[in-house]
């Protein structure tokens, strides 16, 4: 007998200290259907995640230290423009507190990630769904007013809400499950069972009814991108064929869903209202765009920024574009990093989606909305989501990665592998 074989793994209360890393990683995302009160169940569960992957169960390569270095810079920075507040009535300390938490998820998911990123992936991956299934149910509920749940989860203004306190961030929450489950539905690795179709229904239902356009924008972005590189990147002439149909083929079904949906009343006048490009508030010389444009020549002269949440305080309206609001909360160098951090997630997820690896389609999908949700910070302040810092957490560590495969020549093996988005371990033993 082999020493290998002679060590026993840690374990806690009889079980293995893998499988209660799991549960505490799948639990952040199942959970993260409600966060209606901060730390929300999903921050508890990431804390106790972190907590108990220190000692083993992370890889910290130097591939992702960027990631660690520019969100420690814009982190450090806003505590440096938050302590200049000469008279802080909004609670900045909850904007520091919500940014370092969801910054600790983007590097602990990605050192996460990057030590098993298939199985990995495909775990998170399935207990987002659960979440977002969930998340999506309630949606419903809040939307048409089901009782007596109602009570518990209101409708926003006549908006699907669900467990969220803003229908923008409960819609973009659900794109990325919404675009990962397509990509299973189009490559025929998610197979089309009641389930799973019905589950995907509540996700893409929900986040239509939430009637946020920027999610809407993000979702058939997000789409669209994730078809073009799936097509171009795949392996086979046949599997390019199957994408095709399905792009066809879901694009008609969407229109009759889309079609039933807006066949009630309440639901067709609600769209029209939000079809909108501009609303009243975007406009005027104190309306959103206004804002933005009076703050630029404030920031030019102010090194510090304004500090957290006092952007709202001096315009008595939040920015509703990150990037502006990052030089706002976090001054020059915040805002330099945040830039950086984005430009850099952009050069990362592309340069990853090329390798040939077991986890490209997964690289692709992921890359496909990490881009359309930064973009869509043009037009909201995305700096506190945690599906934006999960995304960039996962990029990253399919990039730290993806330097095994450049090393090393893959096989067609496992190319194919990556295309059937099958357990590699399985395939190899068949």
């Amino acid at each position: 007998m082999t020493h290998a074989a002679t060590v026993s793994r840690p374990q806690i209360g009889g079980l293995k200290l893998e499988s209660v890393q799991a549960f505490l990683v799948s639990m952040i995302f199942i959970s993260s259907f409600y966060v209606k009160f901060e730390p929300a169940a999903c921050d508890l569960f990431l804390v106790a995640a972190v907590v108990m992957c220190v000692g083993s169960g992370l890889s910290l390569t130097p591939a992702i230290m960027p990631l660690f270095l520019f969100l420690l810079i814009y982190n450090v920075s806003g505590l440096v423009s938050y302590t200049l507040i000469p008279d802080d009535l909004l609670d900045s300390k909850a904007y520091l507190i919500g940014l370092a938490l969801t910054s600790v998820s983007g590097i602990f998911i990605a050192a996460y990630i990057t030590v098993d990123p298939v199985n990995r992936y495909n775990q998170i991956m399935r207990a987002y769904w659960i979440g977002a299934t969930i998340g999506a149910i309630l949606g419903m509920i809040s939307y048409f007013k089901i009782q007596p749940l109602y009570a518990f989860f209101p409708d926003f203004a006549g908006r699907a809400l669900g467990g969220y306190k803003d229908p923008n961030v409960f819609s973009t929450w659900l794109v990325y499950p919404a675009i990962t489950m397509l990509q299973g539905f189009v490559l025929g690795s998610l197979r089309v069972r009641i389930l799973s179709v019905v589950s995907f229904m509540f996700i893409f239902m929900a986040l239509f009814l939430a009637f946020s356009r920027g999610a809407w924008v993000n979702a058939i972005m997000a789409a669209g991108i994730m078809i073009f590189f799936t097509f171009l990147l795949s392996p086979s002439n046949k599997l390019r064929g199957r994408i095709i149909f399905s792009a066809v083929a879901g694009s008609f079904i969407f229109a009759i869903i889309l079609g039933i949906l807006l066949s009630i009343p309440a639901t067709h006048d609600l769209f029209l209202d939000r079809f909108t490009l501009v609303k009243s508030y975007d406009a005027g010389e104190t309306g959103r765009f206004g804002n933005q444009l009076n703050s630029i020549p404030i920031l030019q002269v102010l090194p510090f920024g304004l500090g957290p949440y006092q952007f709202a305080a001096v315009f008595d309206l939040a920015p509703h574009n990150t990037f502006l609001n990052s030089f706002s909360s976090a001054g020059w160098i915040g805002g330099i990093a945040y830039i950086t951090l984005i430009v850099s997630d952009f050069i990362v997820g592309f340069r990853t989606m090329l390798v040939r690896t077991p986890f490209q389609p997964f690289s692709i999908a992921v890359f496909a909305c990490l881009v359309s949700v930064v973009l869509q910070g043009v037009q909201i302040d995305t700096e506190h989501w945690r599906h934006l810092y999960w995304m960039t957490g996962i990029m990253w560590g399919f990039f730290a990665a993806s330097f095994a495969y450049r090393k090393v020549p893959m096989k067609y093996s496992d190319i194919a592998v990556a295309w059937n988005l099958r357990p590699l371990e399985r395939v190899r033993r068949s």
